[in-house]
């Protein structure tokens, strides 16, 4: 009996062996490959691909001009991005939030006009006056947020409305004329100086990717604003105010465009209704690039940045190539156009693997 028992025994814990063996084998013959696994790691770590892709543009110019990899250059290309940094990581809230903002540039437009005219008409300190254009903006990203959220009024819609309402606001208070003053002690330091070879815009686009990019990883805002995108519905379930979210995320969008007033017309010291033209399609671009989702629920504030960096690169080493900046934004749309393709591929790809592994 003893004997007997013993190879039941046994014959159990061989069919245990060989269940783990065939589960493994069928695993490994599962597993993503080749192209597969190429979409997993684009689709899992973004900010690794975006990095990748960064330094192979990077070293492109780097080999075909001469000019590109100089000091002055590179920080000049840093520099020029800065405002559509800043910009891009209130946008990344946003369309991380399932939403989007198309009126960015002509309220920058409409802000800088503000605060040209309130430090040389009623003659306000220019850090006052950048505090209040911040406030406008803030004010303005609110009556988006709501006309969003309570109205149910598509965003696409109600910002290219915003857009245009702006963009004339400006011509409106400007006169269509642009207003020049100059702007002086530390006001300027803190704009148009720099901190040893490093433009004070550059510092001030760091700090708030820095600040932006924490609050959206690791606050439980930030958690909000990816349950917002990813599943409205399962975010309202699970008790997420989700109208309030978007609404504070149009908020700090409109609220960073009062901030990159305020800096511009400290470096230009000028306020030019037109400010801006364009501005939209750059931040835009340069959030889309960095591995941000127009569907929600995907991105980071690291993977904006470097794509405003890399469209940076694109618009520098094409004109050093002797091309004309139209070809750079050429370049740019043609960019956006194949991130969003290749980001499309790589899902289905991945889909089509978790639907192999699962079938």
């Amino acid at each position: 009996m003893s004997s007997s028992a013993t190879t039941y025994g046994d014959i159990d814990e061989g069919d245990d062996v060989l269940d783990v063996a065939v589960a493994q084998e069928l695993a490994q013959e599962r597993s993503p490959t080749g192209w597969r696994r190429i979409a997993y790691t684009a689709l899992n770590n973004r900010s690794l691909t975006i990095t990748v892709a960064g330094l192979i543009i990077f070293a492109f110019f780097s080999l075909t001009t001469r000019q590109f990899l100089t000091a002055n250059n590179l920080l000049n290309v840093v520099r020029n991005v800065s405002l559509i940094g800043i910009v891009a990581v209130g946008m990344t809230y946003v369309l991380v939030a399932g939403e989007i903002d198309l009126s960015v540039g002509s309220v920058y437009g409409f802000l800088i006009v503000a605060m040209g005219l309130l430090v040389s008409t009623v003659g306000l300190d220019p850090w006052l006056a950048t505090l209040v254009v911040m406030v406008v903006g803030v004010l303005i990203g609110t009556v988006n947020g709501a006309l969003v959220t309570r109205f149910g009024i598509p965003s696409f819609i109600v910002t290219l409305a915003m857009l245009t309402a702006y963009r004339s606001g400006a011509l409106i208070l400007s006169g269509q004329k642009p207003s020049v003053t100059q702007a002086v002690g530390s006001f300027y330091t803190f704009t148009g100086g720099s901190i040893g070879p490093v433009p004070w815009l550059i510092v001030w686009m760091l700090l708030v990717g820095v600040v932006g990019g924490v609050m959206l990883s690791t606050s439980r805002f930030g958690y909000h604003v990816y349950a917002t995108g990813g599943n409205l519905e399962a975010a309202r379930n699970s008790g997420i105010q989700t109208k309030h979210v978007k609404v504070i995320c149009f908020a700090l969008t409109s609220g960073l465009c009062g901030l990159v007033a305020g800096l511009l017309w400290g470096y230009l010291h000028t306020a030019a209704p037109v400010t801006g033209t364009g501005f939209e399609f750059r931040v835009i671009g340069a959030v889309i690039v960095g591995g941000v989702l127009l569907s929600g629920g995907r991105g980071t504030i690291y993977g904006s940045l470097v794509g405003a960096v890399i469209i940076g690169m694109i618009t520098s080493g094409l004109v050093l190539m002797g091309f004309s900046q139209d070809i750079g934004d050429v370049a740019t749309g043609l960019l956006i156009v194949a991130v969003g393709t290749f980001d499309l591929l790589v899902r289905r790809t991945a889909a089509r693997g978790a639907t192999a592994l699962t079938g």
